[in-house]
């Protein structure tokens, strides 16, 4: 974990870098970070996990659906949220423009896929 933290954080620095040059790799750093928080979510359910790897499975249709989602919202980088609505007051366009909530966002969602696919 303390190794995908340290992927993050440096690819958070980039990402900043890369926003100040305009640069063309943003959205490959915004898509990276945003895979980096959603296995540290995976791995915060490390329990759910081995659960997982050890076939002992029972799908939560309920939470898998919100997940999915959510997942395919998060790995939308936040420069077409900006061509789609622009900057606006809207809460709902606004959450998705800074990286921070992006990977709030993205642990949720890698959280709540392995608690998806867990017996309870």
């Amino acid at each position: 974990m303390i190794i995908l933290l340290s992927f993050m954080v440096g690819n958070y620095f980039d990402l900043q870098i890369s926003w100040q040059r305009a640069s063309e790799d943003v959205l490959k750093l915004q898509i990276m970070m945003t895979l980096w928080a959603f296995l540290f979510g995976i791995l915060m359910e490390w329990k759910g996990l081995v659960e997982l790897i050890e076939r002992r499975v029972k799908l939560n249709w309920k939470l898998l659906i919100p997940t999915v989602v959510l997942s395919v919202i998060i790995f939308i980088p936040n420069i077409y949220w900006v061509k789609w609505y622009g900057i606006s007051q809207d809460l709902y366009p606004n959450i998705f423009l800074l990286p921070e909530t992006n990977m709030i966002l993205s642990v949720l969602a890698g959280t709540m896929f392995v608690r998806s696919f867990v017996k309870k």
